[in-house]
């Protein structure tokens, strides 16, 4: 890998070439197009480098081949994956676009099995990749044919990060195979690194349920084995390990799993025991009171928003669109054993509490995603820890519902035997050091019960916590004091850690820090999107959450070097 000769242009650096990258890459190069097109001199060569650790680019991680399967579907609906903020449909219609070539790849694609809303298709995961492939490449074309130079530098990691006096970044990149290290020079840089896991096995441990044929290849038939998490992510680690079985319907059309000769039996663990809801059908009422204008009074008149604030608001739209008073302890506290949960969820979405067979509270939700993310920032910091600490689990179990086919097939593994789902108890709920490892649950009437299994799958999902990342370039970034962790009221975090995502200015996603004299400092020239800024963007993992702010990191490029 060479040195990029620094010329007498305008250089930009994508660290990171997944989902977010691409996002990037796509409406940067669209708003040069745009601008171009429109008869305005071209500025200075600009030279566009992305620098990914995969030999590909486009996927990321959640969307590869390699680290997902063609069961493993897409929990948001396909009108909510766009990668440009401008063209919501855009996924959609490059599905339908391309639907012979997928079902090809992968048979039933098509189908929309046992969704209530026609309108909401859940892909698998590998063809959201297909189509991340297919905008990056047509992005990297376009760049070239309107005289951006794209220098691509697959299966290299950036691994720090500075800025210099000179008003440039200095970027060192090492090639992952031959571990040799080169230096870029850029302008400005996006920090666009996707998730990260502890990568650390142990003998029976798996930090996460990725890649899934790791876990099948490693985890024996027959075994029993304890899942960490009862979210989305614990749902996939479930699939993965009964891949080996066969679901079926039955004539009345219930679903039923049939087990291979030796299969694994799989054992959730949560503190509250909640699996995820299921995803109905969107009716036609509109919120008339947790809408904008209403929530932006109310910031204007106290200056924050509290969640007394937003529940209010909330409470009162969900009255409204019932016509009753909304059964909160049902939502918050809800009875019932995890299946019976599960099979009241799946004949709700199927049927409906609404008029029109519509999920009534899922419809007055799905109107403040657009908001969500000023919402959340209108909080005090306080409020947002508060929100996070007490209500994360009952948020997203609510916000990111499960497809009907998914629901469907845990509810039949558990009807099969194959899969418990148990409430953690106890200070030292779990205990980690070494196989067999132990869990202590609540058992019959409420009696604290202990459970070994000789492998364990922590399905958790990706840390909240940035200071966490043992990434090379975490870790030298926070070194450096190059980036920090978002500065949190102490008496809200342990005072030995600091906790929290990439502190960042939330509407620009230029990275903050504290200078030596106390002030905050907000960098022009590195800006940062993703997981790793969690805490501060609520939708921070969601496609359309990076489409929004890469786009406002593209406006912002375009009009440097425009300047």
């Amino acid at each position: 890998m060479k040195n990029p000769v620094k010329e007498n242009a305008f250089t930009l650096a994508i660290i990171g070439g997944g989902l977010t990258g691409t996002s990037m890459l796509c409406q940067f190069v669209r708003r040069m197009q745009a601008l171009l097109a429109q008869g305005n001199a071209a500025p200075a060569p600009i030279d566009m480098h992305v620098i990914e650790k995969q030999d590909f680019f486009g996927p990321g991680f959640p969307h590869s081949d390699q680290n997902s399967m063609p069961f493993h579907l897409i929990n948001m609906c396909a009108r909510d994956m766009s990668i440009l903020s401008a063209e919501p449909d855009d996924f959609q219609d490059w599905v339908n676009h391309h639907i012979r070539e997928m079902e090809e790849q992968f048979p039933g694609v098509a189908g929309n099995e046992g969704s209530p809303d026609p309108k909401c298709h859940h892909f698998p995961r590998p063809v959201m990749g297909e189509y991340l492939k297919a905008r990056f490449q047509g992005a990297v074309l376009e760049a070239k044919r309107i005289g951006i130079r794209v220098h691509l530098h697959p299966g290299c990691e950036a691994i720090d990060i500075s800025e210099g006096e000179d008003d440039q970044i200095r970027v060192s990149i090492m090639d992952r195979q031959s571990r040799t290290e080169a230096v870029l020079h850029a302008d400005r840089v996006l920090l666009a690194t996707g998730h990260w896991f502890d990568e650390e096995r142990r003998d029976g441990y798996f930090p996460s349920p990725w890649p899934p044929r790791y876990l099948q290849e490693n985890i024996p038939e027959g075994m029993e084995v304890g899942i960490i998490g009862t979210s989305l992510s614990a749902v996939d680690a479930v699939l993965t390990l009964t891949a080996n079985g066969c679901f079926l319907r039955s004539p009345s059309g219930e679903l039923l799993y049939e087990p291979p000769s030796k299969p694994r039996r799989l054992a959730l663990y949560s503190r509250r025991a909640l699996l995820p809801t299921v995803r109905g059908r969107i009716g036609p009422y509109k919120n008339q009171f947790t809408v904008p204008g209403k929530i932006q009074a109310l910031v204007d008149e106290k200056g924050h928003l509290s969640l007394e604030d937003l529940f209010d608001l909330l409470d009162r739209d969900l009255k409204k669109a019932y016509g009753h008073t909304f059964p909160w302890k049902e939502v918050t506290s809800p009875e019932g054993t995890a299946k019976s949960l599960l099979e009241k969820h799946i004949s709700e979405a199927r049927y409906g509490d609404g008029p029109h067979g519509e999920i009534v509270w899922q419809t007055v939700l799905q109107q403040l995603f657009p908001m969500a993310r000023n919402m959340y920032l209108s909080l005090s910091p306080d409020e947002r820890i508060r929100l996070d600490k007490e209500f994360n689990t009952v948020f997203f179990i609510h916000a990111a519902p499960m497809p009907m086919i998914n629901a469907e097939k845990l509810l039949a593994l558990m009807n099969a035997g194959i899969v418990v789902v148990r409430k953690l108890t106890g200070a030292a709920a779990f205990r980690a050091t070494e196989a067999p490892f132990t869990f202590a649950f609540q058992g019959p009437g409420g009696k604290e019960v202990e459970a070994t299994h000789p492998y364990v799958v922590d399905a958790r999902g990706q840390s909240p916590f940035y200071n966490r990342n043992q990434q090379m370039l975490a870790v030298n970034l926070l070194r450096s004091g190059t980036v920090e962790v978002e500065p949190l009221p102490m008496k809200s975090v342990m005072v030995s850690e600091r906790m929290g995502g990439l502190w960042i200015e939330p509407h620009t996603h230029r990275i903050r820090r504290t200078r030596s004299d106390g002030n905050v400092a907000v960098s022009e020239r590195i800006t940062a999107v993703g997981a790793m800024t969690r805490g501060q963007i609520i939708d921070a993992s969601m496609a359309h959450g990076s489409a929004v702010s890469t786009e406002t990191i593209a406006r912002d490029w375009v009009d440097y070097v425009f300047s």
